[in-house]
């Protein structure tokens, strides 16, 4: 169950770090948070809670996957006939 709801969060975070990147232009190709300075103010801009998650899930949700087949594979090999 883990590794799909995992691989859905994984599919989903691409596309909307994608979105990010080509759309809004909240975020650089490299996956920098595009942060002009506001003129005149000195006040530098912050990526918001949303774009902190989306960081969190781009980077969580591989680790998740990828440890739940691991477990599964390693249940398969326990099994002895």
């Amino acid at each position: 169950m883990a590794k799909w709801i995992g691989g859905a969060v994984w599919a989903g975070s691409w596309y909307l770090m994608y979105l990010e990147v080509t759309r809004w232009r909240h975020v650089k190709p490299s996956l920098a948070f595009n942060s002009d300075p506001v003129p005149g103010s000195g006040v530098r801009p912050r990526p918001g809670l949303p774009l902190i998650v989306l960081y969190i899930a781009c980077a969580a949700a591989p680790l998740v996957v990828i440890a739940a087949l691991a477990g599964q594979a390693r249940g398969r090999l326990n099994v002895r006939p």
